[in-house]
C-alpha cells in the first residue's frame, strides 16, 4: 500500500443564515439542519484527516460581521482545523474577523493565502466579487501575478488549489454565466506547476463534478443545503430530487489522488 500523504474533507455552499426559517427562492429547505448533520458525520468519519477545506459560500449574504459568530458556533464543532474560502454570498473580511480569528489591522480586501500540510502545498484563491448581486467570479491581476509567481516556482511539493467558482465552463448555460470569468487564465497559469498539480476544488454549484483539461483535475463538492442537476446545454435551473448535503474526502498519496463522495443521512 503506498503510504499516504494526508488526507482532508472538501465542503462548501453551508448558506448559513441568521433568519432560522430562511430557505431562499430555489429550495423549501432551511440550510442548518443540514449542515449539522454533516458536521456530525464528518466529525463521526472511522478515520483521522488533516484538516477541512470549505470553498466558500458559508453564510447567504450577511449583512452584519456579527452573523458570522452563527456560522462559527455552527462549522466550530468540526473537530479538524477549517480553512475558509470566499463565496459570492460571503463577506470576506467577516470570515477573516470572526472565523479565522484575524485582528482588524490584518484583514485583507482579498482573501488569499496558502498553508503547507504534510510537505503539501495548498494556496487558496479570493474569486468573489464585493458585490451582493454579482455571482460571477473574478480574480483580480494582483491575485494572478501572485498565483503565477507560486505556480513557476521550483517547487517539489504536491500542490492543492482552492477556489470557490467554477474556472472552467462546465456547458450549462444558466450556472456558466456565474462561471469565474477569468477562469481561464488561472487554467493557463496552473499549466505551469500541472507536474505537481493534484487538483483544483471549488463549490458554487451545488453538485459534484469532475473536469479534467491539460492534466488538470477540477473537482467540485455537493453543497451543506440543497443540491442541483445539471447535463450539457441545460438552459433552466433543476433541482436534484434527493438533495442530500453531501461533502468530499480527499486523500493524496506520493503516486495518486482520490477523491471519495459521502451523502449525509438525514
Amino acid at each position: 500500500m503506498t503510504a499516504k500523504l494526508l488526507t482532508f474533507v472538501h465542503i462548501s455552499d453551508t448558506h448559513l443564515h441568521s433568519d432560522p426559517t430562511y430557505t431562499g427562492e430555489f429550495t423549501t429547505i432551511v440550510p442548518r439542519p443540514g449542515v449539522e448533520a454533516m458536521i456530525q458525520q464528518i466529525n463521526d468519519l472511522p478515520f483521522e484527516i488533516d484538516f477541512i477545506l470549505h470553498t466558500g459560500d458559508v453564510m447567504t449574504d450577511p449583512q452584519e460581521t456579527a452573523e458570522y459568530e452563527m456560522a462559527r458556533e455552527v462549522l466550530g464543532k468540526l473537530r479538524w482545523p477549517v480553512y475558509y474560502l470566499a463565496g459570492n454570498h460571503d463577506r470576506a473580511d467577516a470570515i477573516q474577523q470572526v472565523l479565522m480569528g484575524r485582528s482588524r489591522d490584518t484583514i485583507r480586501a482579498r482573501l488569499d493565502y496558502e498553508f503547507e500540510r504534510s510537505g503539501v502545498q495548498v494556496i487558496c484563491l479570493d474569486s468573489s466579487v464585493p458585490d451582493p448581486d454579482i455571482h460571477f467570479g473574478h480574480l483580480q491581476p494582483e491575485q494572478l501575478d501572485w498565483l503565477d509567481a507560486l505556480c513557476a516556482a521550483p517547487d517539489p511539493r504536491p500542490l492543492v488549489v482552492g477556489v470557490h467558482h467554477h474556472a472552467l465552463p462546465l456547458e450549462t448555460p444558466w450556472i456558466d454565466r456565474i462561471i469565474l470569468d477569468n477562469g481561464e487564465a488561472m487554467h493557463r497559469i496552473l499549466l505551469k506547476a500541472q507536474h505537481r498539480l493534484r487538483g483544483v476544488f471549488y463549490g458554487h454549484i451545488h453538485e459534484s463534478v469532475v473536469t479534467v483539461r491539460d492534466g488538470i483535475s477540477y473537482y467540485s463538492v455537493l453543497s451543506g443545503w440543497f443540491q442541483t442537476r445539471t447535463w450539457h446545454g441545460q438552459e433552466i435551473p433543476q433541482n436534484e430530487p434527493l438533495t442530500l448535503p453531501g461533502f468530499n474526502v480527499v486523500t493524496l498519496t506520493e503516486k495518486d489522488t482520490f477523491v471519495r463522495y459521502y451523502r449525509v443521512k438525514m
